[in-house]
């Protein structure tokens, strides 16, 4: 087989983590999600392999990287939270090509105030920010109501409703919460109680934005529950997993703002390095998109934002995932 044919057509292994002390209702979204993505991957013609791991990734010594390319969906080794660039890096070390970004990407997203300082280093709009350790440093803090997250942690992860401050004593309380839960520090930044999208990304050379995906919060008053937490992304029995409303193509009133969200997202995207795809997280303030979060590996759910958007474009899950594979296949090994 030749180098073309074979880069176009690999053998692809979906390798994926399951750690044994999750509840079932984790293993069964994880075996769910992994069922979806081998059906698209089979629907587009693709010979496929499954490899589960939890801290021991020695069973990849049995693919030959001239044959097989890694749908990597490794996000944590043996436990250890957001030890997802150590499993990029095992695969680097068998010289295995694979999927997203390699591991300084996640490493540098995973710090939050670095993430905005190269957001403002390349001129795109961030909201300030502090970082804050001891509950004591609140008193420094005057903009109210304030956002709380963890200073290193990832996407929605320690993220609930009362991640939004309204004076000291409530920020005060976040920032030990941070500390004694997550043994983190907190990033403190204004609250935006405004409209809000997420953007996907994908591509090297030349990277291109997909439409935007908005969140309608039109459901709920206060403004603690306008806000996508980790509980209404992930609890089929919360309220907000039923009632936040996705839009895509959005937004549908301002062309105006869908193509600024566009263009800073791409922007940001080029900025922390990102390779193959990634989503990137806004609000407005006034016209202008502010830059909340970049996810070098987002979420695949039919609902998240990069499925969602492709098929905004009339593609299938499968050919969704063909577009990115054939994006990793370009660093396949020689034969």
């Amino acid at each position: 087989m030749s180098d073309a044919a074979r880069r176009a057509r690999p053998k692809v292994l979906v390798l994926y983590n399951e750690d044994p002390a999750w509840p079932q209702r984790d293993i069964d979204m994880s075996q769910a999600m992994l069922s979806v993505m081998v059906d698209g991957l089979q629907e587009q013609g693709y010979s496929c392999a499954a490899h589960k791991f939890f801290d021991d990734l020695s069973g990849l010594d049995a693919y030959d990287p001239r044959e097989w390319l890694v749908w990597n969906w490794g996000e944590e080794l043996a436990s250890r939270p957001w030890s997802e660039a150590d499993v990029a890096e095992a695969l680097e070390q068998r010289g295995l090509a694979y999927t997203g970004s390699p591991p300084a990407v996640f490493r540098r997203c995973q710090n939050r105030l670095g993430v905005k300082d190269l957001l403002r280093a390349a001129g795109l709009p961030t909201l300030p920010a502090r970082v804050f350790s001891d509950p004591a440093q609140a008193a420094e803090w005057s903009h109210y109501p304030a956002m709380v997250k963890g200073a290193n942690q990832h996407a929605s992860y320690g993220i609930d409703r009362q991640a939004v401050a309204a004076n000291a004593a409530e920020l005060a309380g976040r920032i030990e919460y941070l500390r004694r839960t997550y043994n983190d520090e907190a990033l403190v930044e204004p609250f935006l109680d405004t409209r809000e999208f997420q953007v996907a990304v994908w591509g090297n050379a030349e990277p291109q934005a997909l439409p935007p995906l908005e969140f309608d919060y039109s459901a709920f008053d206060d403004q603690r529950d306008r806000l996508y937490t980790y509980d209404w992304k992930f609890n089929p029995e919360s309220r907000g997993f039923h009632e936040i409303k996705m839009i895509c193509p959005a937004p549908v009133d301002r062309p105006d703002w869908q193509a600024r969200l566009m263009d800073v997202s791409v922007a940001a995207y080029r900025a922390l390095g990102i390779r193959d795809y990634g989503r990137i997280d806004l609000r407005m303030q006034g016209d202008e998109p502010q830059i909340l979060d970049v996810n070098p590996n987002p979420d695949l759910e039919n609902i998240s934002v990069l499925p969602a958007s492709s098929h905004s474009l009339g593609m299938s899950y499968g050919a969704m995932l063909d577009t990115i594979l054939r994006l990793a296949a370009e660093r396949m090994p020689p034969a």
